[in-house]
């Protein structure tokens, strides 16, 4: 231990006698450690950071797997019940699904985003609300159900966070239910996948399970279901029994049940989602600008290791033994380390806000992101192995003996061959890191700028959108809904600013919508479980001039089929190219499966116009077939408003909710927003990548600049005897401006070489971000190369130019 300190004293004076190196050090190493500290705050937040539901790992989303696709769909309730049933892998079954609803009463009106769950929902989780309870066996029954859960954030904000909320009633969609619990502040349990609102829920109610739910042809698929495992039983397992349930059930049932498998999913893995990808990438993408800087850190340790020749001779010659010095030297190193891992955590804390702000649109709980003490220990693991990796080989090559004898006399010669090889193979490793940062931002970069000029199919500016949720109290009757829809409409289009507005279930970028099956009339019925698809609007007056959709062939729909029931339907583009394939589909007859969504009748519907395609949930996705309908064929009490505006889109918000207050004072206007918002959200996911990655290559440049800077700058300084020798044999100032660049030209080429062997091996897992490019595009790789090596021969000039000012007399002199 004394001599622990003995080293630490030392190291702390040896350091402070050299400030300018230590800072370059200091700051070198806090870049690196500050950004892999950022980026695993987000990673332990997202992937790592334990659930808060009772052994999480038993806990596992059960979804509909379509035949030879590995999509996840939603469940139908009849195989639901089925899976319940037949299963031996799971000890609870609960399913959810989300709704909004009207908040009313005594406060201001509000929409809020209600769960719908099985009453086993909370138990299944393992989970007990902090206050109150969960839902009984009993309450999903009609006229048992009239009972919620709220949620922590809502409790607080509503209800004051009043400790006797339970039992008191609330009104939702008019309609009066008891509060029975209250969740805790860590309850978080939102499955974005096949969520047609988005939101995290606000409170919980019990799912009434109807009498149609058991017959196939009416129930629809709309469920998601998560299960917990029996104990002893491992995911493998389950599958493959759920397997055989699912054959047994399309054996039974082939008409509705063929075709259709079912695949399981740990909750980890289904929360984190397509976000995994990401974070794993920009990890490895901080781990290599932390190799970088420490890569950065041992040049500069192996120069200053260089100056101090005497001094390790000195010891040597007073007795000190090589591991001694070693230790001593590497105690140096980790000084450093431990100061740059302290920086780093400053750096840290700054950088997880930026990655907070850039991630906004597309992390998925930015709230869990803290720099704690999980994430300090990593920042501290992370100082130990780079004030380690950057220390070892300069301590050992500084330690050998020939290299401190040689220097005996104090005088200055020729760096040693061990040192000189070291720095130039940290110079190439530091560069071929850099090109595999660069060309992995670059392939981003230009993936991202495809991706954006994209032609969603509709004029984006100018639109404002919100949500309208009508309650079953008020408007249970259909010509209600339509009349309150239309009256809306029209006060809005009259509004100062307002151009036009309509309505749709999901417009573009909005939600998923509607989803359903479809058949030609008069061609031959498909085979169970390969029936044809197609995405369903239901759309008021004026929606495809609101929103600047093309007519491609035919006619729109006129007021007459707005005002009553018609038998017209409007198709796209993609509808049109993939299921008719070049025959016109003008008079041709449809009929659209509702039945399974509503219960209603399935009649044929005549064709009378195609429409152009429009991008619905994201500009990387090919248009969908796509059928819109008017909105009394399948009036929903949910709708999108979009309005079309001359002036700023938000700025109308106050003039619009005024008039649903004239209409409905208990009306709330809810999910405002732009369209330009919604597209954007859209590629948020991108463009964080993008962002990120973008930034930690430009520090990897900047890293490899300085490394390159100063391995040139100290082989000048070593070499000023030879470059004297040199120009007095003759060499001109151009010829030894040409050897140091050659040099580092040498070096830059060695880097570079090697670093696109490594990109093209690694920018394979960036094939699932890319979008129109290639991950071994070969512009981008011929384009990043030529930067690299122009910033490096940029990194020789200022060393280059030195050289050319030495004076052949003072370096002949200068030994």
């Amino acid at each position: 231990m004394g001599t622990l300190i003995q080293d630490l004293r030392y190291a702390l004076r040896m350091l402070r006698k050299s400030p300018g190196f230590t800072a370059v050090a200091v700051i070198t190493l806090a870049l690196g450690i500050g950004a892999n500290t950022a980026v695993f705050s987000v990673v332990d937040a997202a992937l790592l950071r334990p659930l808060h539901f009772e052994n999480p790992a038993s806990l596992v989303m059960v979804w509909t797997n379509p035949a030879d696709s590995t999509l996840h769909d939603p469940v139908s309730p009849p195989d639901l019940f089925d899976w319940e049933e037949q299963n031996h892998c799971f000890s609870g079954m609960a399913a959810f699904a989300e709704r909004p609803m009207n908040l009313t009463g005594a406060m201001q009106p509000e929409q809020v985003d209600v769960e719908q769950v099985s009453p086993n929902f909370f138990s299944v989780l393992g989970v007990d609300p902090m206050f109150g309870r969960g839902f009984s066996k009993e309450e999903d029954q009609p006229g048992k159900n009239n009972v919620t859960v709220l949620s922590y954030e809502l409790w607080k904000s509503k209800f004051g966070g009043d400790p006797s909320i339970i039992g008191k009633a609330i009104q939702l969609n008019g309609r009066s239910v008891a509060v029975v619990g209250v969740t805790g502040p860590d309850f978080d349990f939102y499955i974005g996948e096949h969520s047609p609102f988005g939101e995290r829920p606000q409170l919980w109610a019990p799912l009434e399970v109807p009498p149609e739910w058991h017959e196939r042809p009416k129930a629809g698929s709309f469920l998601r279901v998560i299960a917990r495992l029996n104990p002893g039983s491992s995911l493998s397992q389950a599958q493959a029994q759920m397997n055989v349930v699912a054959a047994n059930l399309a054996a039974r049932d082939p008409e509705y049940d063929r075709g259709l498998g079912v695949a399981l999913v740990p909750l980890r893995d289904q929360l984190s989602g397509a976000l995994r990808a990401s974070l794993f990438i920009l990890l490895g993408a901080v781990g290599l600008v932390l190799l970088i800087a420490c890569a950065n850190l041992s040049s500069l340790l192996l120069s200053r290791a260089s100056g101090r020749r005497r001094e390790i001779a000195i010891r040597f010659a007073l007795g000190a033994s090589r591991s001694r010095v070693t230790k001593q030297l590497l105690t140096e190193s980790l000084v450093l380390g431990v100061l740059g891992g302290a920086v780093g955590t400053v750096v840290a804390v700054w950088a997880t806000k930026s990655l907070i702000h850039a991630g906004s649109g597309s992390l998925r709980d930015l709230s869990a992101v803290t720099v704690d003490w999980r994430v300090l220990v990593f920042a501290a693991g992370v100082t130990l192995l780079a004030g380690s990796l950057a220390g070892v080989l300069p301590s050992f090559v500084a330690a050998r003996g020939e290299v401190a004898s040689a220097v005996a006399d104090g005088r200055a010669t020729s760096a040693s061959h061990q040192g000189l090889t070291a720095r130039n193979t940290f110079v190439v490793v530091e560069i071929s890191l850099a090109l595999v940062l660069l060309v992995g931002s670059s392939l981003l970069i230009e993936s991202f700028s495809r991706l954006t000029d994209v032609n969603p199919g509709f004029r984006v500016a100018h639109l404002l959108t919100f949500q309208v949720t009508l309650a079953d109290s008020k408007y249970g009757k259909e010509t209600a809904r339509a009349a309150f829809f239309s009256q809306l409409l029209d006060e809005i289009g009259a509004l100062p600013g307002a151009i036009s507005a309509t309505a749709d279930l999901a417009p573009p970028f909005s939600g998923l919508g509607l989803t359903t099956s479809v058949a030609i009339v008069g061609e031959p019925p498909r085979p169970p479980g390969e029936a044809l698809g197609t995405l369903l609007r239901v759309i008021e007056p004026g929606y495809f001039r609101t929103l600047g959709i093309p007519l491609l062939h035919g006619r729109m729909f006129d007021e007459r089929e707005f005002a009553q029931q018609s038998n017209f339907v409007i198709i796209n583009k993609a509808f049109a190219e993939e299921y008719f394939r070049g025959k016109n589909p003008l008079g041709q007859k449809i009929i659209i499966d509702v039945a399974s969504q509503t219960g209603k009748d399935n009649l044929p519907d005549e064709i009378i116009g195609v429409a152009g395609d429009v991008h619905e949930s994201s500009l990387a996705a090919a248009p969908y077939p796509m059928a819109y309908w008017p909105y009394l064929k399948l009036p929903y009490k949910v709708m999108t408003v979009v309005v079309r505006t001359a002036t700023p889109p938000l700025s109308i918000v106050p003039a619009i909710r005024g008039a649903l207050q004239r209409i409905d004072k208990d009306q709330p206007m809810a999910k405002i927003g732009t369209m330009d918002e919604l597209v954007a959200n859209s590629v948020a996911h991108s463009r964080f990548t993008m962002l990120l990655l973008s930034a930690f290559a430009g520090l990897a440049l900047v890293l490899a600049c300085v490394g390159i800077y100063g391995v040139m700058a100290y082989s000048v300084a070593q070499r000023t005897r030879e470059i004297g020798i040199r120009m007095a044999l003759g060499a001109t100032k151009r010829d030894v401006q040409a050897l140091v660049i050659g040099q580092g030209l040498k070096l830059a080429l060695l880097g570079v070489v090697m670093g696109i062997a490594g990109a093209i091996a690694l920018t394979r897992f960036l094939l699932s971000l890319l979008y129109d490019v290639k991950p071994t595009d070969p512009p981008t790789f011929i384009v990043v190369s030529l930067v690299l090596i122009g910033v490096a021969l940029l990194a020789c000039y200022i060393p280059a130019r030195r050289a050319m000012k030495v004076d052949p007399m003072v370096a002949l002199r200068y030994e």
